[in-house]
């Protein structure tokens, strides 16, 4: 290759290379834009608030429907409260533990309900159901067995 051949070469190169360069550059350059208008979409309605508290209500119903019956097998809460404690610890524990976590349960529901997303809640739900159902067959073993021993004894 001749000189000037190499020469031109060498023009043809550096002239692409700063076009390439400048071309680049020209991104590089800070400019006052023009202003984006978001269009966000309109807010979710929120159910009526008497839709709320009839959720509400039904959520709470099977507490209510369990005192209820209660109540009309004559057990109060000063029956169980001494029933509990004239047995031994080992059942007041295991029935505590039992009834704390169902309660537990029915607060991760109130706070799905308001902060919680169905992924967190499952979450938490699967770690309180082993507690809950490891701790209502104790209880309830720790019941069955108090109740034949008593049969045994009549």
């Amino acid at each position: 290759m001749s000189r000037t051949m190499k020469s031109v070469i060498g023009l043809v190169l550096a002239a692409t290379f700063a076009v390439l360069v400048s071309a680049a550059g020209d991104e590089d350059i800070f400019e006052l834009q023009p202003e984006i208008h978001h269009v966000f979409r309109e807010a979710e309605k929120m159910p009526p608030a008497s839709f709320s508290k009839l959720f509400s209500l039904v959520t709470l119903a099977p507490w209510l429907i369990l005192i209820g019956g209660w109540l009309q097998l004559g057990i109060t809460p000063s029956k169980v409260i001494s029933e509990l404690l004239s047995g031994s610890t080992v059942r007041t524990v295991s029935v505590a533990a039992f009834v704390a976590s169902l309660i537990s349960i029915e607060y991760l529901f109130y706070l799905y309900w308001t902060q919680l997303n169905l992924f967190q809640t499952l979450t938490y739900l699967s770690g309180l159901s082993v507690i809950t159902f490891f701790a209502g067959q104790r209880a309830l073993s720790s019941i069955q067995i108090r109740r034949i021993s008593n049969n045994v004894k009549k």
